[in-house]
């Protein structure tokens, strides 16, 4: 019964959740216009898919093991992803050359603004209509941001990723072995 009532909640928020999105995407417009231009939609989507997959895994390894430490693994990784290896990238931005910049700064997204933008992600319920209606409000908008970018003043941008880093491990290589 207690299940059952909580499905029911989870329900009626991610309803609500999902009739407010674009009201709440739109009064949080900005009024600047970011000076850097929208990504290609191809990679954002791959690097997502890339970053979902390393959570689907989590919960495979909850799902085999019954530990608690994986959703945990899990839940953190989706909502520090944008900072918690390298500071605006999560594994799938680092392997398609895309960062996640602060407006405010200029420079890479901290694993505060990480966690501001990622938010909505880790709520059950909300997450499962948030994916779908955060991809949506990417492609729509003209700077590619989604509701938790206008939340937390965040753009993804094109930026240095696994290309350029086994180029440069390339570079290092030659001048140390002439």
């Amino acid at each position: 019964m207690a299940l059952e009532a909580a499905f029911v909640i989870i329900v009626v928020l991610s309803a609500a959740f999902g009739a407010l999105y674009f009201p709440v995407l739109n009064r949080l417009a900005r009024g600047v216009v970011s000076p850097y231009p929208k990504v290609d939609i191809g990679k954002r989507i791959a690097a997502a898919t890339i970053d979902g997959a390393l959570v689907v895994i989590c919960v495979v390894g909850f799902r085999m093991q019954g530990s608690a430490l994986f959703p945990l693994l899990g839940g953190v990784y989706l909502l520090l992803r944008d900072a918690l290896f390298v500071p605006g990238q999560s594994i799938g931005k680092f392997l398609l050359g895309l960062i996640v910049i602060d407006l405010d700064t200029g420079g890479p997204c901290s694993r505060f603004r990480s966690a501001k933008r990622n938010f909505i992600l880790v709520v059950p319920g909300l997450n499962v209509v948030a994916a779908f209606l955060e991809a949506v409000a990417a492609i729509r908008d003209r700077q590619g941001q989604r509701l938790g970018d206008r939340v937390a003043n965040t753009q993804v941008v094109e930026g240095h990723g696994a290309k350029e880093f086994v180029k440069g491990s390339e570079i290092a290589e030659e001048i140390a072995c002439p």
